[in-house]
């Protein structure tokens, strides 16, 4: 991977929009990148990272911490990469997440992580710019271009940390930390997560094996008890010969106990017959006591049947009697109906004369029902009329309605077009309102905008006044400070020179000359105490702070140089704005009355299809108008098919006089008068039919006078036969009138009678015949004791329950066991499955994380197989920079009689032929050490991605220990790797470097931020 060209917008210390071309420089093989510390020269390298893997170069920093705080809050933070990879060239866009000014409103808005990946092969420079950047490969979404650069690159953002971008801090780091500081650092160059990962992986799935074998002895432990297997398997076998002992017990009980029982049902039968014979005897007793009612009821059941064939005499004698009593009843009626058929028909005779005056009003009521029902059929006929002229009056009235709706429709559309084409007259001025609002509101938030970057420009001024301020009290501070150290050093000055005059003083001899001044007159020696000690450290120590003072005043005036010549910028800055007219309430008081203006116009929608609107209405006035002409028409129809119906109607009821065609006089009238008419006709009817049935009744009376008196002759003859029969019948059965009734009532008992002497008789046989079949049963037999058999019975079924539950208990128990020998078989095989699974998984853990001969992990043992390839590859780059003299290894320590190599380095020094610890270099072979170390490792991980070709390196810091040999070494030594048509970029701060690299970049810090400058040397 070449990159060409980084553009960064808001990104970390840049404020603005820096370009960094690499053409240049890559092309002159090494080069540069210096400014401050804190300028930003990493920041370049965490952009190139950022853009291809939304990481930075030292992943301790996340995509967010790369915004710039010295931004405007309406820029987007942004970077673009245009880089080469062989023959192709390719352009990243990435923004990270970011909070930025809200477009509308106050506030701010969350931008998303956002990349974009183009193909820009046979593109120029000049020609990538805008939105020209070449074929869209993958766009806006972060978890498509992410892989899509990984696979073009062959390496993720940890090797290209590792390859590209050497950390060298952290080799000098390896080179002299202890061996458990040493650890982690190349747990973080060689990435052994993955490592890691397995290791915890099939630890936890030994130990998750290990767990469940645990468990499932715990489960077996617990269905076992205190007992083992083989002792589980015996309890068993002795079960099963006891179970079989107990069935062998149980199968002669039972029949033991079916005999009893058989035993006891029959003794149980022949009590039974014991008891059957006394309760036939006692009948027997009962039935011979009973025979004397018995006879009785005979001799009363044979009067009973003798009184029964007389009935029949009797019963002729009683009618007979019952029928001549009859015939002199009827014939005493017979008489009095006669008179009372003469009586009525006489009075019958007289009503019918009356009715027979009476012909002429029955005559005139029956006319006037005749003309009543006249009138009556003619309002029928009417009723029709009347319905077709209510209709036509509904119909009149509807049209008229309709009519009035036609009317106030053509009105509503004629004012709805007149307000249409009201408007239309209206529209120009509202259009042009409508602009003048839009204007207005565009010309006063521009105002506003203006007197936000104004206020923005003005309140940077006035920081930078602060902090003007700030460092000219800073300075002051500081120049006081050095004013103080100056009278301290004159001080001590004063103190040495004193001392030395006195040490002087003391070595003069009178006539010997001065070693101060060479006279051999001394008039006023110095006096004093010689011994105070410390003046000379003292003199050096105010030197020294002298020094520092001076240093820290010229940094504190840098620094007030700085802040003014800053302010001056913002100054320069705030004069280019106009002073704003208004302040900020004015202009939003303003703004959100032009806002309410421009939102109330186009809120009015009167306006909107206008001219639509109106040709509508041209069309509903028109059909309203047509619809009334309609309706008018459809009226005018109806109002003549009105009086056409009234005509008729009044034509029919001419002749009806007008008091009968109101309501229901007319009905009520005729119902009076029909009522009348009956009335008249009834009594009429009713007194013709009174003399017949009068005339007719007389007649009857005399025809049952006579018969009357016949009937009294042959009821009395019949009744003499039937009395000398009943007479002869008594004789005849032997029974006189008296006995005949008592014997009488007995007559409907006969039945009943006979039945309880033939329930006798068979009640007497059935006894004679049970006890004969007993006396035959039971024989010579005596009674049996069958609570004795009972208690032989029980005895029985107790042994035989006792042994049942024995057995069930026994058998219940046993199926438990067996239940518990099949769940600890299981557990047992189960146990067996796990161990056996467990075997090489376990084996695997122990050996993967430590428990193995050397004690070292998988990840350790990883990191110490990659460090060994580094060794190899550094030791490569070391000796020529060393002229052979030195090379890096691993010592081996002796640990419980075994060879152990842990992560310590040291280094072998081929002019004493002896290893030493790192920490014996010295700080220029150190630094050579770190530098091979660093491209080794570079060179082991391009070999294992596939042979991954890099055009370009990154070195950053660790030049400054130098001195100028061993800088001119590393330089050639990177000088070599350039050779293979691989850059080098150094970053550093050292003047030294500056002067021998002098292609390349310098960053400028300022307060508003950092920018990057090609240098000229370069160009």
């Amino acid at each position: 991977m070449r990159p060409i060209r980084i553009t960064m917008t808001a990104f970390g210390p840049y404020a603005g929009t820096e370009v960094v071309d690499f053409t240049a420089a890559l092309d002159a093989g090494i080069f540069g990148i210096y400014g401050e510390t804190g300028a930003g020269k990493t920041t370049i390298f965490d952009s190139i990272s950022f853009a291809l893997f939304g990481q930075s170069s030292g992943a301790e920093r996340s995509a967010e911490d790369m915004v710039c705080h010295h931004a405007h809050a309406t820029d987007i933070t942004k970077v673009e990469l245009v880089f080469d990879l062989g023959n192709e060239r390719y352009v990243v866009q990435r923004v990270p997440k970011q909070q930025r000014a809200a477009l509308r409103g106050q506030g701010t808005t969350t931008e998303p992580h956002q990349a974009c990946l183009f193909r820009a092969t046979g593109m120029s420079l000049d020609e990538i710019a805008g939105d020209n950047l070449g074929e869209v490969l993958a766009e806006k979404q972060v978890n498509k271009v992410d892989p899509e650069i990984e696979a073009l690159l062959g390496y993720n953002a940890a090797q290209f940390r590792q390859i590209v971008l050497l950390p060298q801090g952290d080799f000098r780091k390896i080179l002299t930390a202890p061996s458990d500081e040493r650890s982690p650092i190349l747990k973080r160059l060689f990435d052994v997560q993955l490592y890691e990962r397995f290791a915890d992986r099939i630890k936890r799935d030994a130990a998750d094996i290990y767990r469940q074998i645990s468990d499932e002895r715990v489960r077996r432990d617990t269905h076992l008890g205190a007992l083992s297997e083989e002792q589980l398997a015996d309890e068993l076998r002795s079960m099963g010969e006891e179970v079989s002992v107990l069935e062998t017990a149980v199968k002669a009980e039972t029949d033991a106990l079916v005999q009893c029982q058989k035993v006891l049902s029959a003794g149980e039968g022949l009590a039974e017959k014991f008891e059957a014979r006394g309760a036939a005897e006692t009948e027997k007793a009962t039935l011979d006591a009973a025979s004397e009612a018995v006879e009785e009821t005979r001799s009363r059941l044979k009067k009973a049947r003798a009184a029964q064939t007389v009935l029949v005499a009797e019963s002729a004698m009683r009618t007979a009697g019952e029928e001549a009593g009859a015939a002199q009843t009827r014939h005493a009626t017979a008489k009095e109906s006669l008179a009372s058929a003469q009586s009525a028909l006489s009075v019958a005779q007289e009503a019918l004369n009356r009715t027979e005056q009476q012909k002429d009003s029955r005559d005139a009521a029956h006319a006037r029902v005749l003309e009543l029902q006249r009138f009556e059929q003619t309002l029928g006929q009417s009723r029709t009329l009347l319905e077709d002229l209510e209709a036509a009056k509904s119909t009149t009235k509807a049209a008229a309605e309709k009519q009035a709706v036609a009317e106030r429709n053509r009105t509503d559309a004629d004012q709805t077009l007149a307000t249409l084409r009201s408007l239309q007259k209206q529209q120009p001025t509202h259009v042009r309102a409508l602009q003048e609002a839009g204007n207005a509101f565009t010309t006063v938030e521009r105002e506003v905008e203006a007197l936000g970057r104004f206020e923005v420009a003005k309140s940077k001024c006035n920081a930078r006044v602060a902090d003007v301020e700030r460092q000219q009290a800073e300075h002051e501070k500081w120049r006081a400070h050095l004013e103080v150290c100056k009278t301290a050093l004159e001080r001590a000055e004063h103190d040495l020179t004193e001392i030395q005059a006195l040490h002087v003083a003391r070595t003069l001899l009178p006539g010997e000359p001065c070693p101060a001044c060479g006279s051999l007159d001394h008039p006023n020696p110095a006096i004093g105490d010689p011994e105070r000690r410390g003046r000379h450290d003292q003199f050096e120590q105010a030197t020294r702070d002298l020094r520092a003072a001076e240093r820290d005043e010229v940094q504190a005036k840098t620094r007030l140089t700085a802040a003014k010549s800053s302010l001056a910028e913002h100054q320069t800055e705030l004069e280019a704005f106009e002073p704003p007219v208004r302040d900020r309430k004015s202009l939003d008081l303003v703004l959100a009355e032009a806002l309410d203006r421009k939102t109330a116009l186009e809120a009015d929608t009167r306006f909107v299809d206008l001219e639509d609107k109106i040709a509508t209405a041209e069309v509903s006035t028109q059909e309203a108008v047509s619809n009334y002409e309609r309706a008018r028409q459809v009226l005018s129809e109806a109002r003549d098919a009105e009086t056409r119906a009234q005509t008729s109607y009044d034509t029919l009821l001419r002749d009806v006089p007008e008091n009968w065609r109101q309501g229901d006089v007319l009905a009520t009238a005729l119902s009076d008068a029909v009522t009348a008419r009956s009335e008249l006709v009834a009594a009429h009817e009713r007194a013709v039919n009174g003399e017949k049935a009068a005339a007719v009744a007389l007649s009857a009376a005399e025809q049952g006078a006579a018969s009357a008196v016949v009937e009294i002759e042959r009821t009395a003859e019949a009744l003499s036969k039937t009395q000398a029969e009943f007479t002869q019948r008594l004789a005849v059965v032997g029974l006189d009138e008296a006995g005949f009734q008592v014997a009488r009532a007995d007559v409907a008992q006969c039945d009943s009678l006979q039945e309880q002497i033939d329930s006798f008789n068979e009640r007497a046989a059935a006894n004679k015949a049970h006890l004969e079949r007993l006396a035959k049963e039971i024989g010579d037999q005596d009674p049996p004791d069958i609570e004795t058999l009972i208690a032989s019975r029980d005895a029985a079924q107790s042994k035989l329950e006792t042994s049942q539950q024995t057995q069930t208990r026994l058998k219940r128990d046993q199926e438990a066991k067996l239940e518990t020998q099949r769940k600890v078989e299981a557990h047992s095989a189960r146990i067996t499955e796990l161990e056996a699974e467990y075997g090489p998984v376990g084996g695997l853990a122990d050996l993967v994380n430590g428990n193995n001969d050397r004690k070292v992990r998988l990840p350790d043992f990883a990191i110490a197989s990659m460090f060994d390839e580094v060794l190899v590859a550094a030791n490569q780059r070391l000796g020529p920079m060393t002229g052979g003299r030195y090379q890096l290894l691993r010592p081996e320590d002796t640990v419980g009689g075994r060879q152990k190599r842990g992560l310590d380095i040291a280094v072998f020094d081929a002019n004493t032929e002896k290893s030493r610890p790192t920490k014996t270099l010295s700080g220029g072979e150190g630094f050579q050490a770190s530098l091979a170390l660093a491209l080794g490792l570079s060179d082991v991980v391009q070999q294992n991605s596939g042979g991954i070709k890099l055009d370009a390196i990154f070195i950053d810091e660790g030049f400054g220990t130098l001195d100028e040999d061993t800088l001119n070494t590393a330089l050639e030594t990177l000088y070599e790797l350039t050779n293979d048509k691989r850059s080098v970029g150094l970053i550093s701060h050292t003047e030294q470097v500056k002067s021998m690299i002098t292609e390349g970049f310098d960053i400028e810090v300022t307060p508003s931020g950092s920018h990057i400058h090609t240098r000229r040397s370069a160009v």
